[in-house]
């Protein structure tokens, strides 16, 4: 309970402090267009790892701007501070911060705090997943929706880390020819969240990194979704290997898998 707590106190004040600057600070852009980042990334990724090293001071830690502090222990924090920058950056509500926790590479928890939306996803491995809206102050319980039929499914997705933009096309092509729609958030662990509260049926992202779905997947997993790999191989949390980028096909599970992804 503490580790969850210590998720939840510490997403919420890093999800205020970029509220606090959204849509009145200009943020400083630098990298291409698929490496933008603010200086709220650091800024948050800073408060983030001083609230660890505060609490649990011998755990290590994996965030997406500092990359591995290894203490040599069986729990490790995976922080993506501020995931969807290019959103926070242009007035776009659809950012969030995203706070797992691992153990001996099996997940335990995931926070994701979407602090525009005054949303709150959170997946306890073996205990479920809720959204918890701010605005009503109401918890409820996450389960994907029961929509078994693709050409009715909504899907999104992300580039991750593919640079090639003809396979990113090739596949776009195939899936939204079979599907009722195709669309695109920004930030990928709200993605996740999409499939987990049946806003959505499917995800695709590529070579995308642990640090921007490591809460994700916990809180897709407890909300009944599955993950795959683009051969159709269903993914298993335990012994997911955080430090390696995959190709992900993420589902409500009950959708046929009959889409041709290369």
């Amino acid at each position: 309970m503490q580790h969850l707590n210590f998720a939840t106190k510490i997403s919420k004040k890093a999800g205020q402090r970029l509220h606090e600057s959204f849509k009145t600070t200009e943020a400083n852009k630098r990298g291409t267009s698929k490496e933008v980042k603010s200086v709220f990334d650091d800024v948050v990724d800073n408060l983030i790892k001083k609230g660890i090293e505060k609490k649990f001071p011998t755990h290590s830690y994996l965030t997406e701007e500092s990359g591995l502090i290894d203490k040599s222990s069986d729990f490790l924090w995976i922080i993506d501070p501020l995931d969807g920058t290019g959103n926070y950056e242009n007035h776009n509500p659809f950012f969030s911060v995203s706070v797992s926790l691992w153990k001996n590479n099996n997940p335990v928890l995931g926070v994701i705090e979407a602090p525009a939306l005054r949303e709150r996803f959170v997946g306890v491995r073996g205990k479920g997943a809720y959204l918890y809206d701010m605005k009503e102050r109401k918890k409820k319980e996450l389960k994907v929706s029961n929509t078994e039929n693709l050409k009715k499914s909504y899907f999104v997705f992300c580039e991750g880390s593919e640079i090639s933009s003809d396979r990113i096309v090739r596949n776009f092509k195939e899936v939204y020819s079979k599907t009722k729609d195709f669309r695109k958030i920004g930030s990928a662990a709200l993605e996740l969240s999409w499939i987990a509260a049946g806003r959505a049926e499917g995800y695709i992202t590529y070579k995308i990194p642990i640090w921007d779905i490591a809460a994700g997947i916990i809180v897709l997993s407890e909300a009944g979704g599955e993950l795959f790999d683009f051969n159709d191989n269903k993914i298993d949390l335990d012994g997911f290997e955080v430090m390696k980028k995959v190709d992900l096909l993420a589902t409500n599970g009950r959708i046929p898998l009959n889409v041709n992804l290369q």
